[in-house]
């Protein structure tokens, strides 16, 4: 691969399997947005839907610590095709499993603790059967891990989508049949971890004839796959807590204003999901090249290139009609997710930067570089939610994460420069906005003239579209001298 690195056809092959992990991913946006909809026709008081909220988010924030990195660490090993990845993944399977059903446990001792933080009795054992959920996806998050790997990308996609459905069906035909006699929470977490299971088991059955066979564990290359996935997790932990942080400090002082929150980031899941495609198809394609600093630099600005032509077009339309999507989605008694949405939409924007180059980082064997950016956003949300929550109140409070993200940013590149990842900016992140302000252009002055929202979102996407393509037309790649091996400062075998 990397004698054609600037081939051509190897930009169709980013963009055709980003694609099908995309279109994977963005089913499962939808079929979780379908089903927030869907919870607020079935649970019509907004203060339950906050409460049903919360316990997920709960539930999500736990579900951050699963793995150790260790799925990280398992798919640069199989990508770099590193002798051990049969015994790799059996070391994965059996820490990620046991640590799951550990952080279970830790969850369920402190169930009635965050009960009372809530003065919701009923939170409880809600928790405790959630809590099931957490050992559930530590098995199939290892499958996932080794799918991507071995680069099977439709597989994988649509692995992506089993345990998102059922889960989501199992939650909503739960809530839907209910009985008076039990709370609502109670009949949410049982179609949860029943739909979680049953997706683990649908998962196994597509995946099973890819997995490794049985093998001796060898426990000594548990160190070197550590020393790669920890700062993987850690930056993971300090880039996924913030979002089920949010909503759960928000809920301490509004439920309403929590299920108002969890639905605008309901919306922004769209946002994420472009990147994610990119960061699930880069790590094992980078991987393949980490000596080669020409290669890195093509396909990292590549990657770059192609993330910022989709999201800076849809960050922008959201932001502009983000009243109207709060409404047309969620219905008038949630009109004012809108709110919230503007905050969020540039938070996830700035975010992709740093989500996508500490998964370019990792490709060339520099974790620490997506754990420090994500440190850096973390730790601006955990300080600033509270101070802007009892400062300026409920609407403020999602802030701090849109500046987290922005200080990210400037970290990123600065781990970038550090470590090798040498992009060229003006064509990464410069080209993709000339079709944005095309498209902008074309909007505002649809404004003026009156012209109908469906006539000039039409129009503007078509000015983007042909606009995106004559750029990408004109772009030349630069072919340079080989150079030097890369040094890589991550996993050692």
């Amino acid at each position: 691969m990397a004698r054609d690195a600037y081939h051509p056809g190897l930009g169709r092959y980013l963009l055709k399997n980003v694609l099908i992990v995309f279109l994977g991913l963005l089913t499962n946006q939808i079929i979780q947005t379908v089903g927030a909809a869907t919870l607020t026709r079935i649970v019509s008081n907004p203060a339950t839907y906050g409460e049903i909220n919360v316990l997920l988010q709960i539930l999500g924030l736990m579900g951050i610590f699963l793995s150790l990195g260790l799925n990280s660490a398992l798919t640069y090993v199989i990508a770099t095709k590193r002798s051990g990845s049969d015994n790799a993944y059996w070391l994965t399977l059996w820490m990620s499993v046991a640590f799951g059903t550990l952080l279970a446990l830790l969850l369920s001792v402190f169930a009635g603790v965050l009960a009372g933080l809530y003065h919701l009795p009923m939170l409880a054992p809600a928790i405790l059967m959630m809590s099931w959920v957490l050992v559930f996806n530590s098995v199939t998050n290892v499958v996932m891990a080794v799918l991507a790997g071995k680069k099977l990308f439709r597989i994988q996609s649509l692995a992506l989508m089993m345990p998102v459905l059922s889960a989501t069906a199992g939650m909503i035909i739960a809530v839907a049949l209910a009985s008076s006699s039990l709370h609502v929470l109670w009949w949410a977490a049982i179609g949860q971890a029943l739909g979680t299971l049953l997706g683990l088991l649908a998962v196994a059955l597509v995946a099973q004839r890819h997995l490794p066979a049985r093998a001796r564990t060898d426990w000594t290359m548990l160190a070197p796959l550590l020393r790669y996935g920890v700062p993987m997790w850690s930056g993971n932990i300090a880039k996924s807590f913030q979002q089920p942080f949010l909503v759960i400090f928000m809920g301490l002082v509004s439920l309403s204003a929590a299920g108002f929150l969890s639905n605008s980031l309901k919306i922004g899941g769209f946002l994420n999901s472009i990147t994610w495609a990119f960061n699930i198809v880069v790590l094992p394609w980078l991987s393949e090249v980490q000596s080669r600093r020409d290669l890195i630099r093509h396909r990292a600005t590549m990657a770059f290139r192609y993330n910022n032509y989709l999201m800076y077009p849809i960050t922008a339309l959201v932001i502009l009609e983000r009243q109207i999507i709060a409404v047309t989605v969620f219905g008038p008694r949630f009109a004012h997710t809108g709110t919230y949405l503007l905050p969020i939409a540039l938070a996830i924007g700035f975010s992709s930067v740093s989500r996508l180059g500490g998964t370019l980082l990792a490709g060339i064997g520099q974790p620490r570089g997506n754990f420090w950016p994500m440190a850096v956003a973390g730790a601006v949300t955990l300080v600033g939610v509270p101070v802007m929550l009892s400062w300026g109140g409920p609407q403020t409070a999602a802030y701090p994460y849109l500046i987290g993200w922005v200080a990210a940013t400037a970290t990123t590149i600065v781990f970038a420069i550090k470590d090798g990842l040498n992009l060229d900016y003006i064509d990464g992140f410069g080209r993709p906005a000339i079709p944005l302000a095309i498209m902008l252009a074309a909007y505002f002055a649809a404004g003026l003239t009156k012209i109908p929202i469906l006539v000039t979102l039409v129009g503007s996407l078509t000015l983007l579209a042909l606009s995106t393509w004559v750029v990408e037309q004109r772009h030349l790649p630069h072919f340079k001298r080989p150079s030097k091996p890369l040094r890589s400062e991550g996993y050692s075998s």
